[in-house]
């Protein structure tokens, strides 16, 4: 089985940080092949087809590299990014085969409206970008939706909460939470004040109350005191 992905890259290249640079000039980006035991072999990729390849593979894809006219299935490793231009420097691709059992990190995005969690004065904050699962090479998730549309302060959303799908293993407790309602400071202070105020006025009415028995006391005792005399 193959990847529909497929990507050139060649081999030849110089090593060092100057001829790095001169190939990053060029737009081409210094890259590794590596993994099953065999040596790494150093490669070229063209900067304009490995973002079109990554934008329409996604971080986690299989894809075929096609080295001098050899097709070798693989996955991107790792990227080494330029911290001021965010421009990819260095890839390293592992070799797989597509039965291949591999951990990955699955980004996580949440979808729906948390109607409740607005309702009950709070806002969704997400707890866990992405999800660590064990899955075949050809089944890999590109990306976990979750829904939060059902969740409020009180239902928060889990890693049981995610389909996976076929052969996928959260390496995650089901218990460990990806999306929490959580309180505003105004909305805490706000309720806070609320109950102040219902205590200040509980307190006012049993006030009154005792007032209202002083009185009738007098006045019994005013009549008692009359029948005595």
């Amino acid at each position: 089985m193959s990847s529909e992905l497929k990507l050139e890259a060649a081999t030849g290249r110089d090593h060092g940080s100057r001829s790095a640079r001169r190939l990053r000039r060029s737009d081409k980006i210094p890259a590794v092949l590596y993994g099953q035991g065999s040596e790494p072999l150093s490669v070229t990729l063209d900067r304009p087809k490995f973002r079109a390849t990554l934008n329409a593979a996604g971080p986690n894809a299989v894809i075929t590299l096609n080295i001098d006219g050899t097709d070798y299935l693989t996955i991107v490793k790792t990227m080494q990014r330029d911290p001021i231009a965010n421009r990819v420097t260095h890839v390293d691709f592992m070799l797989i085969d597509i039965d291949q059992r591999l951990v990955v990190d699955v980004p996580i995005s949440l979808v729906g409206d948390a109607a409740i969690v607005r309702q009950e004065g709070a806002v969704v904050q997400q707890q866990m970008m992405t999800l660590t699962v064990e899955a075949p090479a050809g089944n890999i998730p590109q990306l976990f939706e979750v829904d939060v549309s059902e969740m409020s302060i009180d239902n928060p959303v889990r890693v049981s909460d995610i389909e996976t799908g076929s052969g996928v293993v959260p390496q995650a407790e089901d218990d460990a939470l990806i999306a929490i309602g959580q309180r505003s400071r105004a909305s805490i202070a706000a309720e806070e004040e609320a109950e102040a105020e219902d205590e200040e006025s509980d307190e006012f009415a049993e006030g009154e109350e005792l007032g209202d028995d002083s009185a009738d006391d007098s006045g019994e005792a005013g009549d008692d005191a009359g029948e005595d005399s």
